[in-house]
């Protein structure tokens, strides 16, 4: 627990305030938006995970750290620290998400919140694990948040490969782009899987070096 304290205090009061004011904007737009909106998926499954993993590859970075060298020299296990700060900011961002979920379901009432929860949580996971593993590969700032948005964004764009077979069981924003078939749940249980495989390889690098 001091550890993950200690990781937050090295993050700094921009993170909180930058992340408050995330949630802030998405309870704004939840009350202004129409009801022909699906903000569910929007906030949930597209924007926050995404702001996950922005939050881990800038407050979280680890290789891309400027005293990287001196904590990798005297840390036990480079593996251990790269999952205290990770875990530190994420599970931070989450408790945000969170509390958004709670006020966005009184305000609009759209989805139950453990739908929320099953929106946010496997995505957030997914691709924070891959700024995750950016980071602990890259020296160059911001590169795990490059490579997050570049996939976020491809994924945007390619929805319509949905239409081909299997496809809808790997895209990381099904809800959002429409579950016609119904395998939202086995689509979310594949992300998690496919997150812890991104840890699996973030540990085998980290004790490699």
């Amino acid at each position: 627990m001091k550890r993950f304290v200690l990781e937050l205090k090295i993050a700094g009061i921009n993170f909180f305030l930058v992340t408050a004011a995330v949630s802030l904007a998405l309870l704004i737009f939840a009350a202004v938006a129409g009801p022909l909106l699906d903000f569910a998926p929007i906030a949930f499954e597209v924007l926050l995970p995404f702001y996950a993993a922005i939050a881990v590859g800038e407050w979280g970075r680890t290789r891309a750290d400027s005293s990287f060298e001196a904590i990798a020299a005297q840390s036990r296990s480079r593996f251990f620290w790269t999952l205290c700060r990770s875990a530190s900011v994420l599970t931070v961002v989450s408790l945000f998400a969170v509390t958004t979920m709670a006020l966005a379901v009184l305000i609009r009432r759209e989805l139950p919140f453990p739908t929320l929860l099953a929106l946010y949580f496997p995505t957030a996971f997914f691709f924070s694990s891959l700024a995750v593993l950016v980071g602990s590969v890259s020296p160059q700032e911001h590169t795990a948040t490059l490579v997050c948005g570049l996939f976020w964004l491809i994924a945007l764009l390619t929805r319509s490969l949905l239409r081909l077979p299997g496809v809808e069981f790997v895209y990381p924003f099904l809800c959002f782009a429409g579950d016609v078939h119904g395998v939202w749940l086995w689509n979310k249980a594949i992300q998690t899987v496919m997150g812890a495989a991104l840890w699996v390889a973030a540990w085998a690098y980290c004790r490699k070096k």
